[in-house]
């Protein structure tokens, strides 16, 4: 039998207080940006996308079409915390994954070129199954997607809902792989505030802006 590939978990839970609505219904120039997410994912490598929402959220992206996920999951408490979500996706994927990106939906300007970056990096690490990959600045600053590699995923299991991510990156950061990236600002720009999203808007209009399609082709 096939083993499986990569999987992959979109956090769309929040509630987006500071926004003013539902993260999951972020739209860019008035484009829904979930189904962009999604789809770089699994264009930059993913097999499977779940998809986590709240009752809040599944209510506000309603009527906007399909998101493109594998599978959505509904996390009833989403206010514990975001690895509650995380948990919820993993247990809809098989248990023998080989590695599994997480990505969060209020980094909307991902691109397949920038999730197949970061899985060539790790795939190229003969202790892959070990490794934690994510994308950096030139500067050192991280971004999203993270890849967890099999050996993280129990680990990640054992998480409470209220634990942050970042915990499993801390425990050993000899097993962090950093993936620098120059020239794609989109897995560092995250959207918290309607001041930000101005900023994205901006961004986004001036000649030659930030490729925020994730559906074109990537770099090989």
């Amino acid at each position: 039998m096939r083993r499986p590939g990569l999987g992959a978990v979109v956090l769309a839970a929040g509630a987006g207080r500071r926004l003013g609505r539902p993260k999951a219904a972020l739209h860019l120039r008035g484009r829904w940006m979930l189904p962009r997410i999604v789809a770089a994912l699994r264009r930059g490598g993913a097999v499977e996308v779940v998809l986590v929402l709240s009752a809040a959220a599944r209510e506000a992206i309603a009527g906007l079409g399909p998101t493109g996920a594998d599978r959505e999951v509904l996390n009833p408490t989403p206010e514990s915390g975001r690895t509650g979500s995380l948990l919820l996706g993993l247990a809809e994927l098989p248990e023998e994954l080989p590695g599994l990106l997480v990505h969060p939906c209020d980094v909307p300007l991902l691109t397949a070129a920038a999730v197949a970056e970061v899985v060539r990096a790790w795939n190229r690490c003969p202790d892959r199954a070990q490794r934690l990959a994510r994308p950096v600045t030139p500067g050192g600053r991280g971004g999203h997607p993270l890849l967890v590699g099999a050996a993280g995923l129990p680990r990640l299991r054992s998480f409470p809902p209220d634990r942050p991510l970042r915990a499993l990156l801390d425990e050993d950061r000899r097993r962090v792989l950093d993936v620098p990236l120059a020239g794609d600002p989109g897995p560092f720009l995250d959207v918290d505030t309607p001041e930000q999203l101005a900023l994205l808007e901006d961004l986004l209009a001036r000649p030659p802006g930030i490729e925020a399609d994730p559906q074109r082709p990537g770099r090989d």
